[in-house]
């Protein structure tokens, strides 16, 4: 269940200005998969109806000029506290250095408790191995994202997408890119939509927990991603 807390215009506005002074990170999602990975910036400037942001570390192939009109989902660490808004690109500069992109102003902020809200995109291709009642050998699909109560993955879109139900358990197995650690996990399938690629499609999946063993590797698992995602409030912390 996602709890957040809509902020006041009034609040809203001395965040975002708290965040310009302060030259916040940003971490940027554009949707639908408009890019393969998350988006890192530093919010630099805003005027009344738009947000400045210089981009960091742009090492994948994805085109500035194809972001304009994009929804984004962002979310920024000030003060220790983390801060969710959707927002749409205005504008994309890649003959800056560094790379900038315009954004509006969001209409509502919320704020949301950091371990309840963790939420990843990985940066690099991080396969997962999913097991599916009926079939002999798992089923490899690739980590789209992933937080402390599911995760999202791309499947082939021939045969193996034909395999998921919602509603049906699954066995996930995967190990993410900084944490050495296998994870061996259940889940249910609780969506399944297409992918940016006509090759794949997208399947998400909720973690379960029906016993002491289930709940304390999912316990482990929230644990490495809280730990991760703390970099983002930590001040001086790398992009």
């Amino acid at each position: 269940m996602l709890v957040a807390l809509d902020l006041t215009p009034r609040q809203a506005a001395r965040v975002l200005n708290q965040a310009v002074r302060g030259r916040t990170k940003l971490e940027l999602e554009p949707r639908p998969e408009a890019a393969r990975a998350l988006l890192w910036g530093t919010l630099v400037g805003s005027e009344p109806e738009v947000l400045r942001v210089d981009l960091h570390d742009r090492e994948h192939e994805t085109l500035l000029a194809g972001l304009i009109g994009a929804m984004c989902d962002v979310r920024m660490c000030l003060a220790g506290q983390l801060y969710l808004f959707s927002t749409f690109v205005l504008d994309a500069n890649d003959g800056t250095v560094p790379h900038r992109l315009t954004l509006a102003v969001p209409e509502t902020i919320q704020v949301a408790n950091r371990r309840r809200h963790t939420r990843l995109t990985p940066l690099e291709p991080v396969p997962v191995r999913l097991g599916v009642g009926g079939t002999l050998k798992p089923v490899l699909a690739e980590l789209a994202n992933i937080g402390p109560r599911g995760l999202g993955c791309r499947v082939s879109a021939g045969d193996d997408a034909g395999l998921f139900y919602i509603g049906d358990p699954v066995a996930v197995e995967f190990a993410l890119p900084w944490n050495s650690d296998l994870f061996a996990l259940s889940a249910v399938i609780c969506n399944k939509g297409p992918s940016s690629e006509p090759t794949h499609v997208l399947v998400g999946l909720e973690f379960s927990a029906s016993d002491a063993a289930a709940r304390a590797a999912l316990e482990r698992l929230q644990a490495a991603l809280l730990s991760e995602t703390a970099r983002l409030c930590e001040p001086g912390g790398e992009l």
